[in-house]
């Protein structure tokens, strides 16, 4: 196979967590660009909506669906639904995700039980809802959205529970990895670091000088671009990575090299 073949993924279809905005909408892009089919289920319904009709302007089929991660009803409902429309499920990337700061020793249990929630509980949920039609198929690719804090704890912010989530997120990664080979199925995971999201740009805004501070301590001396990740899911997407699995793909401008 040449080399620009194994990076073929046109007329997979794919569905996107969390890809009304931000990271999500990116790497949903960047698949409907290579010419995937892609669904969108989002939180936000409008939102999912109108990223939807953004992918299908570069001439691919989308789909857009409420839901909440959290939720397996939601999860298992939006499966089906896009395997009674498309017929397969080829990719799933479980990119929802919810950051929220607080010192260890005070932050409401509440805030460490919803970032749990979100960031590990709805992987499960999702991947869990994936796996029937994908072990049938004997083939299928998860790409989880973990983060460089669950590699290298942050500094100076105070969020334990964040990292600890996205730590989980890793090892989620390699234990489905192993478990199910045997169906198929590959599951790997990017570990971005800080990039240009709706939240950073506020904190840009609010905070320049936390935000140069943060800055100081990345290699690279910059934030990513969401569009920087294009390139690595349309690997982890495709027969490039075919002997890849378990494994994070850390993306942070060296962030976690010190």
């Amino acid at each position: 196979m040449a080399v620009m073949d194994l990076f073929q993924i046109k007329g997979q279809n794919a569905l996107v967590t969390g890809g009304g905005r931000g990271l999500g909408k990116a790497m949903a892009t960047a698949l409907a660009e290579c010419g995937a089919n892609v669904a969108i289920v989002d939180i936000d319904l409008e939102r999912a909506q109108g990223a939807a009709q953004d992918l299908e302007a570069l001439g691919v089929k989308s789909l857009a669906y409420y839901g909440d991660v959290t939720k397996e009803e939601d999860a298992q409902r939006t499966v089906d639904a896009l395997i009674q429309e498309w017929g397969t499920l080829d990719l799933l990337i479980n990119n929802a995700g919810v950051g929220i700061l607080g010192a260890a020793e005070d932050v409401p249990f509440s805030d460490i039980r919803t970032t749990f929630e979100i960031d590990v509980f709805g992987i499960f949920t999702f991947s869990r809802a994936a796996f029937k039609p994908m072990s049938r198929q004997k083939r299928g690719n998860i790409i989880n959205i973990a983060s460089m804090a669950g590699i290298s704890v942050l500094f100076p912010q105070e969020h334990a529970h964040y990292n600890s989530a996205k730590a989980a997120v890793i090892m989620v990664t390699k234990s489905l990895a192993v478990e199910w080979a045997p169906f198929g199925i590959r599951v790997n995971a990017i570990a971005p670091g800080y990039m240009i999201t709706p939240p950073v740009i506020k904190l840009q805004q609010e905070d320049p000088k936390r935000w140069e501070f943060w800055m100081s301590r990345v290699p690279m001396g910059r934030a990513g671009e969401p569009e920087e990740l294009k390139g690595s899911v349309i690997y982890l997407a495709s027969a490039a990575s075919g002997y890849m699995t378990g494994h994070t793909l850390v993306i942070d401008g060296g962030y976690t090299c010190m």
